[in-house]
C-alpha cells in the first residue's frame, strides 16, 4: 500500500524554525498543494486474478485481493492489509495496526482509465481523521485483462483537506518546538544534541542544526538511525518556506509553503 509519505505529506508535518530573538521561523506554516517531480519513482501496481500486488512499494508485496486482512511486514504504520476490488474502477484498501484501522484508501480511475484519483483517510495521525488527496496519470497499462486500477502511474499533485498540514513552530533560548495538527511534536535544541519525537509512528528522535539565520536541518531518526534529512529555508520576506525532504535511499522530495499567522 502505497502511503503519501512516506511522501512529503509526513515530511511536512516534521518543519523546524531558528534561533533568533524573534525568529523567521516563528508563527503557522501552510504547505502549498503539492506537485510532484516528474522524475519522482512512478507508482506500479497489478491486479489481476483475485491478487494485487504493489512492486514500486517500500518493501514491495503481494496479496490477495479478497476482502480479508492479510499480515505484511517491513512497514512501521501498519502490519495488515485487506483490498477489495469494488467495481471495475475502483478498489478499496485497509491498513490496520494491532487490528485497528490506521488507513483507508480508495483508488478510483476515470472512465477514459488515463486518470487515477487516490483519497488516502489517515486515523491514527492526529485526534481526527485526515483526507489526503492525489492525482496520478497513466504511463503505462497493466497486463491483459487485469483490472483497470492495473499498470504504471506518475503522481502529479496532492493536497489535505481542512489544513490538516498546519504546522505552529516557537523558538526560545535555542531551542525549537512544534506541534501540529497530526499529533505530532518535540521539542529539540537548535546545536544537533538529539530530542525525543512524539506522535510518530516513522521517528522516535530528532536533531536539528542551525545552517545560518535562515536555514535549518533536521535528521529524523528511528533509535540512532536517520531514516529522513529535511532542510528548511525561509525567504527574506519572512513569509514562503522551501522544504526539501530526503529519505536518505534516494527519494528526494521540495514543495513550498507560506506563513499563514
Amino acid at each position: 500500500m502505497k502511503t503519501f509519505s512516506a511522501s512529503a505529506f509526513a515530511g511536512w508535518m516534521v518543519l523546524s524554525p531558528l534561533c533568533m530573538a524573534q525568529s523567521v521561523f516563528n508563527g503557522t506554516w501552510r504547505p502549498d498543494p503539492q506537485t510532484f517531480s516528474p522524475t519522482r519513482k512512478p507508482d506500479v501496481v497489478e491486479l489481476a486474478n483475485g491478487v494485487y500486488e504493489c512492486r514500486s512499494c517500500t518493501p514491495p508485496y503481494k496479496i490477495k485481493a479478497d476482502g480479508h486482512d492479510h499480515a505484511l511486514a517491513g512497514n512501521p504504520s501498519y502490519d495488515t492489509l485487506s483490498i477489495t476490488a469494488l467495481d471495475d474502477r475502483t478498489v478499496s484498501k485497509i491498513a490496520k495496526k494491532g487490528g485497528k484501522p490506521v488507513t483507508e484508501t480508495k483508488d478510483s480511475v476515470s472512465a477514459d482509465g488515463k486518470t487515477r484519483t487516490e483519497v488516502q483517510t489517515f486515523y491514527a495521525m492526529a485526534p481526527r481523521p485526515i483526507e489526503f488527496t492525489t492525482r496520478a496519470s497513466r504511463v503505462s497499462p497493466g497486463s491483459r485483462g487485469s483490472h483497470l486500477v492495473s499498470g504504471t502511474w506518475r503522481l502529479t499533485d496532492g493536497d489535505v483537506s481542512n489544513h490538516a498540514e498546519d504546522t505552529v513552530f516557537k523558538v526560545s533560548d535555542g531551542t525549537l518546538s512544534m506541534f501540529d495538527r497530526m499529533g505530532r511534536s518535540f521539542s529539540a535544541r537548535l546545536d544537533g544534541t538529539d530530542a525525543p519525537y512524539q506522535g510518530s509512528d516513522e521517528f522516535n528522535r530528532v536533531s536539528l542544526k542551525l545552517l545560518d539565520s535562515h536555514t535549518i536541518e533536521e535528521s529524523d531518526k528511528k533509535g540512532d538511525k536517520v531514516v529522513k534529512i529535511s532542510r528548511w529555508s525561509v525567504d527574506p520576506d519572512g513569509k514562503t518556506m522551501h522544504a526539501r525532504f530526503d529519505d536518505t535511499h534516494g527519494f528526494v522530495q521540495e514543495q513550498t509553503g507560506h506563513k499563514v499567522q
